[in-house]
């Protein structure tokens, strides 16, 4: 692997200034990190130069956490089965599968914890 140069911000070009695809990953970058979409954005050109990249995917990822909150939205008890499908943006069926599953180990560690360090104060 070809050494990574930190290039530093005087040399830097502006989002603008960034070639193709290069801007929007910068962009991108910049919306969530302010400041380092264009320091990231050179890192990985440096690191995918001349190389097509295709990026997957990470539903798989985000699911269990839509699924969770759906879940605890849907415990509280003031939501009906069709008001979840429509708040989550997902369909009736998807919404009734969801909370026919029981909850997800992360979602049942976060209830303990809340029970052990006075999650439910009545």
């Amino acid at each position: 692997m070809a050494e990574i140069i930190e290039i530093p911000a005087a040399y830097r070009p502006t989002i603008d200034e960034l070639p193709g695809d290069l801007s929007r990953i910068a962009a991108a970058i910049e919306e969530h990190i302010p400041g380092d979409g264009v320091r990231l954005t050179l890192l990985l050109a440096q690191v995918f130069g001349g190389t097509p990249v295709y990026f997957r995917r990470v539903d798989r990822f985000l699911r269990p956490i839509r699924d969770d909150a759906m879940r605890a939205r849907y415990d509280q008890g003031d939501v009906s089965m069709k008001e979840i499908a429509l708040l989550f943006g997902v369909s009736l069926s998807t919404a009734e599968r969801v909370l026919a599953r029981p909850s997800s180990p992360a979602a049942q560690q976060q209830e303990k914890q809340g029970k052990l360090f006075g999650g439910s104060r009545e």
